[in-house]
């Protein structure tokens, strides 16, 4: 089990940046964002069309580039959560964890016994296809993979404290899209009832010795909610960054054909 990198520094307190992927299925984007200097990249099976093929493709891209994959799945299910660790993943974002109960099924169906119930595939990418000791890996795939419940809801803040005390997580993140239509607030992701449940979940985790994660979309809120107390920072995603960089450069190159 290749030791994961992301979650030791976080453990530690350092700041890991990644990005997200959620629409473009190139094995050769991993190595692009890895040149790019991210520590990790989320890849979205929540909201996208990817099959279990591509995120195979991807996660094992970012392996063999020093990338960390973390792979978001479509439900808290326990075949949904063990597949993407089998094809590479090394870490897990839980979407829509709204209890403890909810954040232990998920540490059951991502741990091996005895922490939790993950069924056998030592024999994959993170053992480099060779045959090891079942034990040995269990024990490693176990400390070496990230567990972070997303909390979307209002219920999920009220029972914040309890699902970050549950052995296994390893951290939260606030999903503001979700939280903010559950507030009557749809859209409004920076509006003070949400930004305050931010807040909320980051003094949570600094409690309970949990890592406190936020999506953000440009530099300056990089640096806001990191000054708050983010560590697990995933900034924007490839569609963003390559459509920001392409309408920066189309709109400079047409102000100068015009002058």
């Amino acid at each position: 089990m290749k030791p994961n990198q992301v979650k030791r520094a976080l453990k530690s307190g350092t700041v890991q940046i990644g990005t997200w992927v959620t629409t473009f299925r190139t094995p050769q984007l991993p190595q692009i964002l890895a040149s790019a200097g991210f520590d990790f990249v989320y890849v979205d099976m929540e909201h996208s069309s990817f099959s279990i093929e591509t995120v195979s493709d991807l996660c094992s891209g970012a392996l063999a580039h020093g990338l960390v994959p973390i792979v978001r799945p479509p439900a808290n299910e326990p075949h949904l959560l063990s597949r993407p660790l089998d094809a590479g993943a090394m870490g897990l974002l839980i979407p829509h964890v709204d209890t403890a109960e909810e954040a232990l099924r998920a540490v059951r169906a991502a741990k091996y016994p005895p922490v939790g119930e993950r069924g056998f595939n030592v024999q994959n990418v993170h053992t480099g296809y060779v045959t090891v000791e079942a034990a040995k890996y269990a024990q490693a795939a176990n400390e070496e993979t990230l567990l972070i419940v997303q909390i979307e809801s209002r219920q999920g803040i009220t029972n914040l404290d309890a699902i970050l005390a549950v052995d296994g997580v390893d951290g939260a993140v606030i999903g503001r899209g979700d939280l903010s239509a559950d507030l009557g607030l749809a859209g409004q992701t920076n509006h003070s009832e949400v930004t305050s449940r931010v807040e909320m979940m980051i003094s949570a985790c600094q409690r309970r010795g949990k890592i406190p994660g936020l999506l953000v979309q440009d530099v300056q809120s990089a640096k806001h909610w990191i000054g708050k107390g983010i560590r697990l920072v995933p900034f924007s995603n490839e569609v963003t960054l390559l459509m920001a960089s392409a309408r920066a450069a189309v709109a400079e190159i047409r102000t100068s054909v015009a002058a």
